[in-house]
């Protein structure tokens, strides 16, 4: 193993893969579609085979497949669950990256992970004092892209926001590490910073899973 194999093991990172659309902060509706897509694929490639698996117990009439109808019953319910998770994030990347302009912030340091697929992220290149960020990817695939070079941020630090991560083209929607923390900065913000978070809908804090 190489060095670089060893740090990307290490890391978490995941092998990185150029995006089919645009990724330099000039255009985010390719983003959005594709990410819409991937959602709805993922979901019609696995949610009929636990549907077919749930619905043969009642087309049967045979109590032997009961265990396997609950395998499809329980499976489908967790696509469903994850289909739903993944489209509410897009939207709400599409709500903030129509509210906020695209900037490119760097440098940006991995913080640690949480158990709930997240990651923390010290962004610098703000105004002001940097806030640590609770970052999670919208379509929750194994491992980190690569981000120490920097990405394409839109929002305002103590509310939050989207990233979108040069190159490999992932968004990835942030919010306060800690919310109480920042609550003094979101307090002193201006009526036009308010109102504008108040329309990307980042003023109150979203659940993270």
């Amino acid at each position: 193993m190489t060095p670089e194999e060893r740090e990307r093991a290490l890391t978490k990172l995941r092998n990185p893969v150029p995006a089919a659309y645009s990724t330099d902060g000039t255009d985010f509706d390719g983003a959005l579609t594709y990410h819409y897509r991937t959602a709805t694929k993922k979901f019609l490639k696995t949610f009929p085979v636990f549907f077919l698996l749930w619905v043969q117990l009642y087309v049967f009439q045979n109590n032997y497949l009961i265990p396997v109808a609950l395998i499809g019953l329980f499976g489908g319910l967790a696509v469903l669950l994850a289909f739903w998770q993944r489209m509410s994030l897009t939207r709400k990347c599409a709500r903030v990256l129509r509210t906020y302009p695209l900037e490119f912030r760097t440098p940006v340091e991995k913080d640690g992970e949480n158990a709930s697929h997240t990651v923390l992220l010290h962004i610098g290149g703000g105004p002001g004092d940097a806030v640590t960020q609770r970052a999670k990817e919208v379509l929750s695939r194994s491992g980190w892209p690569e981000m120490a070079a920097g990405f394409w941020f839109a929002g305002d630090d103590p509310f939050g926001g989207v990233a979108l991560v040069p190159g490999t083209g992932e968004l990835l929607v942030m919010q306060p590490k800690h919310w109480a923390d920042s609550a003094k900065a979101r307090e002193s913000a201006g009526p036009d910073r308010k109102h504008r978070a108040a329309r990307a809908r980042i003023a109150r804090p979203g659940r993270f899973r």
